[in-house]
């Protein structure tokens, strides 16, 4: 676990009920299950005195940005693509999926089937526990900590007795890897993320396949839609900065339908979605 920073003074005010004590993963996937390339990304999972909040990095990194009044690179791209809350002790989470401008909220109920093992490892100053368990399509291995006694992890993972640290799949599609901790004092919100969550639209199962394969027949129409540009030649913008317009809609909605397919390994394989050619 580089960079692991982990002090005596941030254990010892894991409970101190004003704070936000952040713990940032390295996260390891592959994006596309029949290649053996895989991307690294931070994830921030902020646990909060009564909510728990899991997200890309890049909304912390966008929203530093702003508040600051510093630019914003041309060419940047975010990964601002979903957000998971919930509160403190309940396996109720909501499921922010972010389709550009249009949020999806979705709620669902998690709960892990843990298996504990005898193995143990000490890893720099933490004492690691294995558990494994059966979930969303895949064989997980967990190796936690009581020494940090949050029973949260990355992603909807959570109910072990302790903080999970390590966590990957037997196929290796998926790897965590707690790399950081902050507490944070005075904790401020995050503009990008309030927007999201206040702009979602709630949804149930159905709906939410539905208007994911409706996104995937037209993502350029789904978004004008979205965003009220009901003319064919208004324009609009992508998350990351390119124009939409009637020049290049078609080029765009092809690209975003490819993406689409190419990138469709997610963590909870059993709700994937199967999207036509």
């Amino acid at each position: 676990m580089k960079n692991l920073v982990l002090s005596a003074f941030i254990l010892s005010g894991l409970l101190f009920k004003a704070q936000t004590h952040r713990f940032i993963y390295d996260v390891e996937y592959k994006k596309d299950s029949t290649k053996n390339t895989t991307v690294k990304e931070n994830y921030h999972l902020d646990i909060e005195p009564k909510t728990v909040k899991y997200y890309p990095r890049d909304f912390f990194i966008g929203d530093s940005l702003v508040t600051n009044n510093l630019q914003i690179a041309k060419g940047t791209k975010f990964n601002t693509s979903h957000i998971i809350e919930h509160q403190i002790g309940s396996a109720d989470y909501d499921y922010y999926d972010v389709l550009e401008n249009v949020v999806l909220k979705l709620p669902s109920k998690n709960i892990q089937d843990w298996k504990l093992t005898n193995e143990k490892k000490k890893v720099k100053d933490l004492n690691l526990q294995k558990a494994t368990t059966n979930w969303g399509g895949r064989n997980w291995i967990a190796w936690f900590t009581a020494d940090i006694p949050f029973q949260e992890g990355p992603y909807k993972f959570h109910g072990l007795p302790g903080l999970i640290v390590e966590l990957f799949d037997d196929k290796n599609n998926y790897k965590f890897e707690l790399v950081k901790t902050q507490k944070i004092a005075t904790p401020k919100s995050n503009v990008y993320i309030d927007h999201m969550l206040k702009s979602s639209v709630a949804v149930d199962d159905k709906k939410y396949r539905d208007s994911k394969l409706k996104y995937y027949d037209s993502p350029v129409n789904y978004l004008r839609n979205a965003t009220q540009q009901t003319r064919s030649n208004d324009e609009f913008y992508l998350n990351d900065g390119t124009k939409v317009g009637q020049a290049n809609s078609r080029e765009v909605n092809e690209r975003l339908k490819e993406s689409i397919r190419k990138y469709n390994n997610p963590i909870e394989l059993d709700k994937s979605i199967k999207y036509p050619l």
